[in-house]
Protein backbone atom coordinates (compact mmCIF):
# COMPACT_ATOMS: atom_id res chain seq x y z
CA UNK A 1 0.00 0.00 0.00
CA UNK A 2 1.41 3.38 -0.99
CA UNK A 3 1.55 6.08 1.65
CA UNK A 4 -0.62 9.17 1.29
CA UNK A 5 1.45 12.03 -0.13
CA UNK A 6 2.11 14.99 2.11
CA UNK A 7 1.78 18.60 0.99
CA UNK A 8 5.55 18.85 0.58
CA UNK A 9 5.56 15.88 -1.83
CA UNK A 10 2.92 17.34 -4.13
CA UNK A 11 5.31 19.74 -5.95
CA UNK A 12 7.68 16.83 -6.66
CA UNK A 13 4.86 14.70 -8.05
CA UNK A 14 3.56 17.59 -10.14
CA UNK A 15 7.06 18.15 -11.53
CA UNK A 16 7.27 14.43 -12.37
CA UNK A 17 3.85 14.56 -14.08
CA UNK A 18 4.98 17.52 -16.18
CA UNK A 19 8.08 15.58 -17.19
CA UNK A 20 5.90 12.59 -18.18
CA UNK A 21 3.68 14.88 -20.27
CA UNK A 22 6.74 15.70 -22.40
CA UNK A 23 7.25 12.05 -23.28
CA UNK A 24 5.54 10.66 -26.45
CA UNK A 25 2.55 9.07 -24.69
CA UNK A 26 2.10 12.00 -22.33
CA UNK A 27 2.48 14.51 -25.16
CA UNK A 28 -0.28 12.94 -27.20
CA UNK A 29 -2.63 12.69 -24.23
CA UNK A 30 -1.93 16.32 -23.28
CA UNK A 31 -2.54 17.43 -26.87
CA UNK A 32 -5.90 15.62 -26.97
CA UNK A 33 -6.95 17.12 -23.63
CA UNK A 34 -5.89 20.63 -24.65
CA UNK A 35 -7.88 20.42 -27.87
CA UNK A 36 -11.00 19.44 -25.96
CA UNK A 37 -10.42 22.14 -23.35
CA UNK A 38 -10.09 24.71 -26.12
CA UNK A 39 -13.53 23.67 -27.37
CA UNK A 40 -15.12 23.72 -23.91
CA UNK A 41 -13.65 27.05 -22.81
CA UNK A 42 -15.00 28.79 -25.90
CA UNK A 43 -18.50 28.42 -24.38
CA UNK A 44 -17.61 29.55 -20.85
CA UNK A 45 -18.14 33.21 -20.03
CA UNK A 46 -17.24 35.50 -17.15
CA UNK A 47 -14.54 37.82 -15.86
CA UNK A 48 -11.97 35.57 -14.13
CA UNK A 49 -10.59 32.13 -15.08
CA UNK A 50 -8.12 30.22 -12.90
CA UNK A 51 -6.12 27.15 -13.97
CA UNK A 52 -4.74 25.24 -10.98
CA UNK A 53 -1.49 23.23 -11.18
CA UNK A 54 -1.37 22.63 -14.95
CA UNK A 55 0.47 19.43 -15.87
CA UNK A 56 1.50 20.91 -19.23
CA UNK A 57 1.62 24.31 -20.89
CA UNK A 58 -2.02 25.53 -20.79
CA UNK A 59 -2.28 26.22 -24.53
CA UNK A 60 -6.04 25.83 -24.40
CA UNK A 61 -6.49 29.14 -22.59
CA UNK A 62 -6.34 30.93 -25.91
CA UNK A 63 -9.77 29.54 -26.74
CA UNK A 64 -11.37 31.11 -23.67
CA UNK A 65 -13.54 34.20 -24.01
CA UNK A 66 -12.63 35.18 -20.46
CA UNK A 67 -9.96 37.83 -20.75
CA UNK A 68 -8.49 37.64 -17.22
CA UNK A 69 -6.80 34.22 -17.10
CA UNK A 70 -4.62 33.22 -14.15
CA UNK A 71 -2.32 30.22 -13.75
CA UNK A 72 -1.80 29.07 -10.16
CA UNK A 73 0.67 26.38 -9.15
CA UNK A 74 2.48 25.00 -6.13
CA UNK A 75 5.71 24.90 -8.16
CA UNK A 76 7.05 26.48 -11.34
CA UNK A 77 9.28 23.49 -12.14
CA UNK A 78 8.43 22.12 -15.57
CA UNK A 79 6.55 25.22 -16.76
CA UNK A 80 7.90 27.57 -19.39
CA UNK A 81 6.43 30.66 -17.71
CA UNK A 82 6.22 31.69 -14.08
CA UNK A 83 2.70 31.15 -12.64
CA UNK A 84 0.82 34.28 -11.58
CA UNK A 85 0.02 32.71 -8.20
CA UNK A 86 2.15 30.34 -6.12
CA UNK A 87 0.00 28.34 -3.70
CA UNK A 88 -1.33 24.85 -3.04
CA UNK A 89 -4.73 23.77 -4.31
CA UNK A 90 -5.99 22.99 -0.81
CA UNK A 91 -5.68 26.64 0.27
CA UNK A 92 -6.49 29.01 -2.58
CA UNK A 93 -5.35 32.62 -1.98
CA UNK A 94 -8.56 33.94 -3.51
CA UNK A 95 -11.59 35.73 -2.14
CA UNK A 96 -14.88 33.90 -1.87
CA UNK A 97 -17.41 34.16 -4.71
CA UNK A 98 -15.01 35.87 -7.14
CA UNK A 99 -13.97 33.35 -9.83
CA UNK A 100 -16.18 32.52 -12.82
CA UNK A 101 -14.40 29.33 -13.95
CA UNK A 102 -11.79 26.88 -12.67
CA UNK A 103 -9.80 24.32 -14.63
CA UNK A 104 -8.33 21.39 -12.67
CA UNK A 105 -6.05 19.34 -14.98
CA UNK A 106 -5.29 16.15 -12.97
CA UNK A 107 -5.16 18.17 -9.75
CA UNK A 108 -7.31 15.79 -7.68
CA UNK A 109 -4.91 12.90 -8.34
CA UNK A 110 -2.03 14.99 -7.00
CA UNK A 111 -3.78 16.57 -4.01
CA UNK A 112 -3.20 15.48 -0.44
CA UNK A 113 -6.92 16.05 0.21
CA UNK A 114 -9.08 16.02 -2.92
CA UNK A 115 -12.20 16.89 -0.94
CA UNK A 116 -10.55 20.02 0.44
CA UNK A 117 -9.60 21.10 -3.08
CA UNK A 118 -13.23 20.85 -4.16
CA UNK A 119 -14.39 22.72 -1.07
CA UNK A 120 -12.01 25.54 -1.92
CA UNK A 121 -13.29 25.61 -5.49
CA UNK A 122 -16.85 25.80 -4.19
CA UNK A 123 -15.90 28.68 -1.88
CA UNK A 124 -14.26 30.75 -4.61
CA UNK A 125 -16.70 30.13 -7.47
CA UNK A 126 -19.53 32.54 -8.14
CA UNK A 127 -23.08 31.24 -8.45
CA UNK A 128 -23.45 29.41 -11.79
CA UNK A 129 -19.66 29.38 -12.14
CA UNK A 130 -18.05 26.52 -14.06
CA UNK A 131 -15.62 23.84 -12.93
CA UNK A 132 -13.75 21.82 -15.56
CA UNK A 133 -11.93 18.72 -14.31
CA UNK A 134 -9.51 16.50 -16.20
CA UNK A 135 -8.86 13.14 -14.59
CA UNK A 136 -7.17 9.83 -15.30
CA UNK A 137 -9.58 6.97 -15.88
CA UNK A 138 -9.11 4.22 -13.24
CA UNK A 139 -10.79 1.60 -15.43
CA UNK A 140 -9.71 -0.32 -18.51
CA UNK A 141 -6.10 -0.54 -19.69
CA UNK A 142 -4.92 2.53 -17.83
CA UNK A 143 -6.42 1.42 -14.54
CA UNK A 144 -4.92 -2.04 -14.97
CA UNK A 145 -1.45 -0.63 -15.57
CA UNK A 146 -1.84 1.53 -12.47
CA UNK A 147 -2.69 -1.57 -10.41
CA UNK A 148 0.32 -3.43 -11.80
CA UNK A 149 2.92 -0.64 -11.70
CA UNK A 150 1.63 1.88 -9.19
CA UNK A 151 3.70 0.37 -6.39
CA UNK A 152 6.90 1.38 -8.19
CA UNK A 153 6.19 5.04 -7.52
CA UNK A 154 6.37 6.21 -11.13
CA UNK A 155 4.04 9.04 -12.15
CA UNK A 156 1.27 8.94 -13.31
CA UNK A 157 0.75 5.31 -12.28
CA UNK A 158 1.47 6.00 -8.61
CA UNK A 159 -1.23 8.69 -8.41
CA UNK A 160 -4.68 8.07 -6.97
CA UNK A 161 -7.07 8.00 -9.92
CA UNK A 162 -10.57 9.32 -9.19
CA UNK A 163 -13.38 7.80 -11.24
CA UNK A 164 -15.91 9.97 -12.99
CA UNK A 165 -18.94 8.51 -11.10
CA UNK A 166 -17.25 9.18 -7.77
CA UNK A 167 -16.38 12.74 -8.81
CA UNK A 168 -19.99 13.34 -9.84
CA UNK A 169 -21.15 12.22 -6.39
CA UNK A 170 -18.67 14.52 -4.63
CA UNK A 171 -19.71 17.51 -6.70
CA UNK A 172 -23.41 16.78 -6.28
CA UNK A 173 -23.01 16.88 -2.50
CA UNK A 174 -21.31 20.27 -2.82
CA UNK A 175 -24.16 21.64 -4.92
CA UNK A 176 -22.84 21.22 -8.47
CA UNK A 177 -24.73 20.01 -11.53
CA UNK A 178 -22.79 18.02 -14.13
CA UNK A 179 -23.50 19.49 -17.56
CA UNK A 180 -20.97 17.56 -19.64
CA UNK A 181 -18.89 14.41 -19.15
CA UNK A 182 -16.74 12.69 -21.79
CA UNK A 183 -14.12 9.97 -21.90
CA UNK A 184 -11.24 10.51 -24.31
CA UNK A 185 -8.00 9.13 -25.74
CA UNK A 186 -8.83 5.45 -26.46
CA UNK A 187 -5.23 4.25 -26.68
CA UNK A 188 -3.31 1.69 -24.60
CA UNK A 189 -0.91 3.00 -21.93
CA UNK A 190 2.30 2.23 -23.76
CA UNK A 191 4.45 3.97 -26.34
CA UNK A 192 2.13 5.97 -28.55
CA UNK A 193 2.44 5.78 -32.32
CA UNK A 194 3.04 2.07 -32.95
CA UNK A 195 0.46 0.45 -35.17
CA UNK A 196 -1.62 3.21 -36.74
CA UNK A 197 -4.26 0.80 -38.16
CA UNK A 198 -4.93 -0.53 -34.67
CA UNK A 199 -5.09 3.04 -33.31
CA UNK A 200 -7.67 4.02 -35.92
CA UNK A 201 -9.72 0.91 -35.06
CA UNK A 202 -9.74 1.87 -31.39
CA UNK A 203 -10.79 5.37 -32.33
CA UNK A 204 -13.79 3.98 -34.20
CA UNK A 205 -14.74 1.70 -31.31
CA UNK A 206 -14.45 4.46 -28.74
CA UNK A 207 -17.56 6.06 -27.23
CA UNK A 208 -17.65 9.22 -25.13
CA UNK A 209 -19.52 7.44 -22.34
CA UNK A 210 -17.60 4.16 -22.43
CA UNK A 211 -14.63 4.12 -20.03
CA UNK A 212 -13.01 0.77 -20.90
CA UNK A 213 -10.72 2.11 -23.64
CA UNK A 214 -10.26 5.68 -22.43
CA UNK A 215 -7.16 7.07 -20.75
CA UNK A 216 -8.79 10.11 -19.18
CA UNK A 217 -12.02 12.08 -18.96
CA UNK A 218 -13.27 15.63 -18.79
CA UNK A 219 -16.15 16.69 -16.57
CA UNK A 220 -17.82 20.10 -16.71
CA UNK A 221 -19.94 21.12 -13.71
CA UNK A 222 -21.85 24.27 -12.82
CA UNK A 223 -22.32 25.61 -9.31
CA UNK A 224 -25.96 25.43 -8.37
CA UNK A 225 -27.78 28.62 -7.38
CA UNK A 226 -29.35 28.40 -3.94
CA UNK A 227 -32.89 29.77 -4.11
CA UNK A 228 -35.01 30.85 -1.18
CA UNK A 229 -38.52 29.43 -0.84
CA UNK A 230 -41.00 32.31 -0.44
CA UNK A 231 -43.40 32.15 2.48
CA UNK A 232 -46.99 31.81 1.31
CA UNK A 233 -49.33 34.62 2.48
CA UNK A 234 -52.15 33.81 4.85
CA UNK A 235 -55.42 34.12 2.99
CA UNK A 236 -57.51 34.15 6.23
CA UNK A 237 -56.23 36.95 8.48
CA UNK A 238 -56.43 36.43 12.19
CA UNK A 239 -58.15 38.94 14.45
CA UNK A 240 -55.74 41.51 15.81
CA UNK A 241 -55.76 42.26 19.50
CA UNK A 242 -54.89 45.86 20.34
CA UNK A 243 -55.14 47.23 23.86
CA UNK A 244 -57.66 44.64 24.88
CA UNK A 245 -59.94 45.23 21.84
CA UNK A 246 -60.38 42.58 19.17
CA UNK A 247 -61.08 43.60 15.56
CA UNK A 248 -63.27 41.25 13.53
CA UNK A 249 -63.03 40.66 9.79
CA UNK A 250 -66.08 42.96 9.27
CA UNK A 251 -64.27 45.83 10.94
CA UNK A 252 -66.58 45.96 13.99
CA UNK A 253 -64.93 46.55 17.32
CA UNK A 254 -65.95 44.81 20.51
CA UNK A 255 -64.36 44.60 23.97
CA UNK A 256 -61.93 41.78 24.43
CA UNK A 257 -62.74 39.84 27.51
Amino acid sequence: MTAKPTASENPERLHALRAWCKQPLGQQLARTEQELLHEILSDVFGYHLVVVDPSCAPDSLGGSRIMHRVVQSCTREGLDELPALMACAEALPLQSDTVDAFVLPHVLELASDAHQVLREIDRCLVAEGHLIVLGFNPYGWWGLRRLLLGWRGHVPWSLKFVSMPRLKDWLSLLGFDTIQARYLFPHPPWQYGSGKPRASLLQRLHRDRWPLLAASYVLVARKRVVTLTPVKPRWRPRRAVIAGIAETNQGRMRPHG
